[in-house]
């Protein structure tokens, strides 16, 4: 067997054996100085993008929250401006019919007015007239009957001729 053996280790190739050796120090090395700290580094750098990421999707959320409150926001500036703007309007056509109603009871003050200032002058001329009537009635009778009535007398003959001529126009 050592016989075996002995040819064995003669027909080995130590260039091999070496180069396997070196290969396995050399991943071994690697393993150990490099590759650890490669790992490490792209395991760093993992983590930094997951956390990007992670801070991205927030940002997103966050952001789409912030959208969906403007429109809330936006909405119920619309609903504000359009109650605002139904409260004036209903606030004006308010004001519009006072107006009228102000314009109406105004008109109305006014026209009585002008009836009542239109009675005052009917009577104040009816009174006159019936003054001037009775005047010309005294002067007739005086003429006719030939003789000056007495101021006395003839304020009392107005007096009669005038409630006479009120009686009849009241019947």
């Amino acid at each position: 067997m050592e016989a075996f053996w002995g040819t064995i280790v003669k027909n080995l190739n130590w260039t091999l054996i070496l180069t396997i050796i070196n290969f396995g120090l050399l991943v071994w090395i690697l393993k150990r100085i490099l590759y650890r700290r490669t790992l490490e580094w792209i395991e760093r750098r993992r983590a930094l993008e997951e956390e990007r990421l992670k801070r991205a999707k927030e940002a997103e959320e966050e952001a789409r929250a912030l959208l969906a409150r403007r429109r809330e926001e936006l909405a119920e500036a619309n609903r504000t401006a359009r109650e605002v703007i139904a409260r004036a309007e209903a606030e004006a056509q308010r004001i519009l019919k006072e107006a009228r109603e102000e314009a109406r009871r105004q008109a109305q003050a006014i026209l009585e007015e002008a009836r009542a200032e239109a009675r005052r002058e009917r009577e104040e001329l009816i009174s006159e007239l019936k003054r001037q009537y009775a005047e010309l009635v005294i002067l007739a009778a005086s003429r006719v009957l030939a003789r000056e009535v007495r101021r006395d007398d003839h304020e009392a003959l107005i007096s009669q001729l005038v409630q006479g001529i009120e009686r009849r126009l009241l019947q």
